[in-house]
């Protein structure tokens, strides 16, 4: 089946090839790698929890970038939040902003791509296979793409869409582009989660049919699926794994040779209190954060930035070095966060916050606010037994601007409750 221009081809012809008796005596083996020439490989294995992806997030670099805080990014990702689920997703549908975005970023060139938010995840790579007859090179074929996997606050589904952009340099044992076949696709990373599913088969193609489908510049999609009668976590929480698979057929020996990318994390849950967004399909390997703009709100985050940065001079002092957590440490992600509190169990850290801010010394302006750090909506708010807290009368408007920043965050970045999620602040100068 051909893609057409732009389009998504859901479900693509696949090998059927028989290994003929002796294949595995050949002479003939091939290796396959990424762009760079070392070989293509899983790499290091994080933890399918939440802690193991935030880990994640932090070894590959997924981590708060002031890109993230442009209005244009966040208009993108919105546009994904919200969109309808009732068809499926097409290639017209990827935000143009962070599709060209994806294609400046270093960090999308590598085997585990780049997470830009948890409803985004993008990668400029590709293969090479390498034949060799003994120690001798006989024969080298490429294939390039840029692929997208898309998050979902509707479904427990990720649609995953992979456009090819260059497929050729096939000589020696891959010259003929007719009988060489490249594979190109999806799967499932964790052994034995029987709640993830891939759709359709990865695409298996000849050479020329994949040089035809890079001149007509088609889209290949999946949807890479979350049953959510499998989990009987908190929400339906479902932490799954998901890899690309790659590899090349060869008519002599005919056979297939395979390899895989890093694991990429998704989170899927069912979680009621988002009113309309029930189910939810995310990419894991992100550190989700708040952006506080100091030129926007500038009270509100100074206040923060004391908080973080010189918690021993807020109010109320305390008889010991305070610890106040959200400061994100790069390249850490087990630094302390922030935990998200549900609005019934908000009442303990207000009036803790209310007791603390009737002793803060008068005078204060009438339009001013008590604002608290962490915030109320935190599980380390002001009455936690294993935090500090900071109280600071500023600007009543600045106050409430920055508590509609939290709920957006909460909303946009699909921050579940307590222990199952973490956040942090970042103050931008």
């Amino acid at each position: 089946m051909a893609a057409l221009a732009g389009t998504i081809v859901l479900g693509a012809p696949e090998a059927s090839v028989a290994q003929p008796a002796g294949a595995s005596g050949s002479q003939l083996r091939v290796v396959i790698t990424g762009l760079d020439g070392n070989p293509l490989q899983p790499g290091e294995t994080f933890p399918v929890t939440a802690e193991g992806r935030f880990a994640a997030a932090a070894a590959k670099g997924n981590e708060p970038s002031r890109e993230q805080a442009s209005p244009e990014f966040q208009a993108a990702t919105a546009a994904l939040a919200n969109r309808s689920v009732d068809e499926p997703m097409s290639a017209q549908e990827i935000p143009q902003y962070l599709l060209e975005l994806c294609k400046k970023d270093a960090r999308a060139e590598t085997a585990t791509g780049h997470v830009f938010h948890r409803l985004f995840w993008c990668q400029r790579y590709g293969l090479k296979a390498k034949a060799y007859r003994g120690t001798v090179l006989s024969g080298e074929v490429t294939l390039k793409w840029i692929a997208v996997a898309i998050g979902n606050y509707k479904i427990r589904t990720n649609t995953f869409m992979l456009q090819p952009t260059f497929a050729g340099d096939g000589w020696g044992d891959f010259g003929n582009v007719a009988t060489t076949q490249l594979m190109a696709g999806p799967i499932c990373g964790s052994v034995g989660d029987p709640g993830c599913s891939v759709n359709t088969r990865p695409v298996t193609m000849s050479v020329a049919d994949w040089q035809r489908e890079v001149n007509i510049q088609s889209w290949y999609g999946w949807r890479i699926e979350s049953d959510e009668t499998k989990s009987t976590a908190v929400d339906k929480v479902s932490n799954h794994t998901w890899r690309i698979t790659t590899g090349v057929h060869t008519p002599e020996p005919g056979r297939e040779w395979t390899a895989d990318t890093p694991d990429n994390g998704m989170r899927c849950d069912s979680a009621s209190y988002f009113r309309y967004d029930p189910k939810s399909c995310i990419s894991s390997d992100v550190i989700p954060w708040l952006p506080v703009f100091a030129g926007l709100l500038p009270e509100f985050a100074a206040h923060i930035s004391q908080a973080l940065n010189a918690p021993d001079t807020t109010f109320p002092p305390e008889p010991h070095p305070k610890q106040i957590p959200g400061k994100y440490v790069y390249g850490n992600s087990t630094v302390p966060g922030l935990h998200r509190l549900p609005d019934a169990e908000k009442k303990p850290n207000s009036d803790e916050k209310d007791r603390a801010c009737a002793r803060i010394p008068a005078p204060h302006d009438p339009d001013e606010q008590c604002d608290e750090y962490p915030f109320a909506a935190t599980v380390e708010g002001a009455a936690s037994p294993v935090w500090d807290f900071s109280v600071k009368y500023i600007d009543g408007w600045q106050n409430g601007q920055g508590g509609n920043a939290l709920q957006a965050l909460y909303q946009s970045s699909r921050i579940l409750y307590k222990d199952l999620d973490k956040f942090y602040v970042n103050v931008i100068n």
